[in-house]
């Protein structure tokens, strides 16, 4: 098996796994971030300094996971309403754990406590992972540092709990299955009072095990152990775990925006031509020093942003818009004519959602905006084939 050099580390995880990579970096005391991308554009990432463990996080999901965990400790929602504009880019959730510290809002090891289980949880997901590629950064790493974790009682501890995870299968297959109870009248009869009233709170379908290992401050494998003989008698079941979609209750929603910025005609006038006609609002800019007032102007919904462009290329652009509260987490595709992936690591370090290579079709724009947005047409007429 192929080990990537110390001083180039990217490669795919066919030839090396997440066990062994995290390995490297403890062993050789790197400091940076370490970029882990599958097929269907998931990405995470690992931050390190001199070989010890700072934080991890996933394209999706990580500002929940922060409400949930803090929501325990007794932090409400609305300390999170305001990202720093100084937060990183790939860990924006990560900023704002710092600037709460700094603020006193939430003490020291309220945020370590948070972090270690946030960490715990995507190393649990990636441990697992057969297939993808990765990079590793060298960064001045995350600043402030609120803590540091030693790689390898972290990764002990997740393999003991992935290794308790295998033994519950088939019952339990993945952290995204949501518990619902079947029968009240038996649990009631087996269970203390204030443990069966607690799982009668939660166990309603509605949080995923991953989500509930959050809330009641347990790792996931303590709560699919703790479920197993009532799933196993047929007082619980476990849904499927694709959230459902919410859709507009009525046609009265609000036509959604699309800004593209991108100084190539041909460009602007498909991007027009392709969402116009699937109910979207378009505004096109080639101008990349006119697009940032452009954009604050026109403030759309979603962004797609030409990487290769004149004077001003696409990363730029990105990271300005991400130091705004009205951008923090508006969805940004880049556009780009090449298909590497160092030029989507790059484009991840920007702040961007995800990636689109040009030339494009219909079929492939319209896969990527309608995956963010619900579009008006999409009210009147049956979902495309």
């Amino acid at each position: 098996m192929p080990i990537p050099a110390v001083h180039q580390m990217q490669g795919n995880l066919n030839d090396i796994d997440v066990r062994s990579l995290l390995q490297l970096i403890e062993l050789n005391q790197r400091t940076g971030e370490l970029f882990i991308e599958t097929g269907d554009s998931r990405f995470w990432s690992l931050f390190c300094q001199k070989g010890r463990l700072v934080y991890a996080t996933s394209s999706t999901g990580a500002i929940d996971r922060l409400k949930q965990c803090a929501g325990r400790l007794g932090i409400p929602d609305q300390a999170f309403s305001i990202i720093p504009l100084n937060a990183p880019a790939s860990a924006p959730e990560y900023g704002l754990l710092a600037a709460l510290v700094g603020s006193a809002q939430m003490s020291a090891l309220q945020a370590q406590q948070i972090i270690r289980v946030s960490t715990e949880e995507i190393l649990f997901e990636l441990l697992d992972l057969k297939a993808g590629a990765f990079i590793f950064e060298d960064t001045e790493g995350l600043v402030p540092l609120l803590m540091t974790m030693e790689l390898a009682k972290v990764l002990i501890e997740v393999e003991r709990r992935r290794s308790e995870w295998q033994k519950l299968q088939p019952q339990v297959r993945w952290v995204e299955q949501r518990p619902i109870i079947l029968d009240h009248e038996q649990l009631q009869k087996q269970l203390p009072p204030a443990v069966y009233a607690q799982m009668q709170q939660y166990m309603t379908g509605e949080w995923s095990l991953k989500q509930l290992g959050r809330l009641l401050g347990r790792d996931v494998t303590t709560v699919a152990r703790a479920i197993a003989p009532y799933l196993q008698q047929g007082w619980m079941r476990l849904d499927g775990g694709v959230p459902p979609v919410n859709t507009p209750s009525s046609a009265t929603a609000r036509i959604q925006r699309v800004a593209c910025v991108d100084d190539s005609i041909s460009i602007q006038k498909s991007v027009e031509f392709f969402l116009q006609g699937r109910g979207y609002e378009v505004k096109t800019i080639a101008n990349p020093l006119k697009a940032l007032n452009e954009l604050f102007s026109f403030k759309p919904d979603l962004i797609l942003l030409d990487i290769a462009m004149p004077r001003l290329d696409g990363y730029e652009v990105c990271g300005m818009l991400r130091k705004s509260n009205i951008f923090r987490s508006t969805p940004v595709i880049m556009l780009t004519g090449k298909d590497g992936f160092v030029d989507r690591v790059r484009a991840r370090m920007a702040g961007a959602t995800e990636y689109l290579t040009k030339p494009f079709g219909e079929r492939e724009l319209l896969d990527i905006v309608d995956k963010y947005l619900i579009p008006q047409a999409a009210l009147f007429t049956s979902p495309r084939p």
